[in-house]
């Protein structure tokens, strides 16, 4: 009768540890899925009675958000690796900053200028960006923000009334980035070589206008309303052949507009000496024989001659 009275006490006791742990479980993956993190430009700020950042509010895309530091906040500036101090962070957190702030999912509330509004406690926060006012103007008279960001696309282009007109990704000069075998292909090339084409790359200018896309986007705008969805620009160099003599080279820019908006240019280079090969060296045929090719789907007699021509050019 002892052993089974002790067993039933082993039994309860168990039971509590298992719903213990089953609820902790429960809150630590519902923690897990409801962390939060928010983005967004810096439109205000408070100070605590200290004179410490004590918290901060976001906005991104009309809404706004608060952010509250506490003693654990750990925070980066966009040049710094290393933890900060909140009231170094204070020197740093400005009206129009880019702030990226990791939070516990919890919500609580926070007042400022415009009432109080939804928050969250930091967890940690990190400067990523700054939002430049009226940075340039359209042919309109418009004038333009720019976000400059280090969160993915580098640029992006506002209208005052905080419409995202146009994102920008830095152009991607850097062949080795986008290369599937880059390592075999660059593995076995001389330095000389190696540094030639790096070289000739990061020399090469954007395949666009930037600003002329911006005020293509602008038009599309007006001429959509609410309907519009804000454009992007990438271009990156892809290796896209290559055999013991010969690396073949796509520069391709994805422009606003839809696929059929891409420009692309490639280029051959001497595997040896990494030097630019004129298109025609990588044939095996005639120049005339080349040209007579490329152009043989032409029936125009007029445009065909300007074809060839081209080719012959360059």
């Amino acid at each position: 009768m002892e052993r089974v009275k002790e067993w039933m006490k082993l039994h309860a006791v168990l039971v509590i540890v298992l719903l213990c742990g089953a609820v902790l479980f429960g809150r630590m993956a519902l923690t897990a899925r409801e962390a939060r993190n928010i983005q967004g430009v810096v439109v205000e700020i408070r100070a605590g009675e200290d004179g410490s950042l004590a918290s901060f509010v976001l906005e991104r895309d009309g809404v706004r958000t608060g952010v509250i530091m506490t003693e654990n906040t750990r925070a980066w500036s966009r040049e710094s690796a290393s933890g900060q101090s909140r009231r170094l962070l204070q020197e740093e957190i400005q009206i129009d900053a880019e702030v990226s702030a990791w939070c516990v999912p919890f919500r609580t509330r926070l007042k400022t200028t415009a009432g109080r509004i939804t928050a969250y406690r930091a967890k940690s926060v990190d400067i990523v960006g700054s939002l430049e006012r009226n940075t340039l103007t359209l042919r309109d008279g418009t004038a333009v923000d720019v976000l400059s960001s280090d969160s993915g696309f580098r640029w992006i282009y506002y209208l005052p009334d905080g419409t995202e007109l146009l994102r920008v990704r830095a152009p991607g000069g850097d062949p080795m980035s986008g290369v599937a075998d880059g390592d075999e292909a660059f593995g076995t090339l001389s330095e000389k070589a190696r540094k030639k084409i790096l070289a000739y790359y990061a020399e090469q200018k954007p395949l666009y206008d930037e600003r002329e896309e911006l005020e293509k986007c602008y038009a599309e705008w007006r001429e959509l309303g609410e309907n519009y969805s804000a454009g992007y620009i990438q271009q990156n160099v892809w290796l896209r052949a290559y055999n013991e003599k010969v690396l073949y080279f796509e520069t391709l820019a994805a422009l606003p507009g839809g696929g059929n908006a891409d420009i692309s240019l490639g280029v051959a280079f001497d595997r040896e000496s990494g030097e630019k090969l004129d298109f025609r060296h990588v044939f095996a045929v005639p120049e005339e024989e080349v040209c007579r090719r490329l152009a043989g789907w032409i029936y125009d007699e007029s445009l065909w001659a300007e074809m060839a021509e081209v080719l012959r050019k360059h």
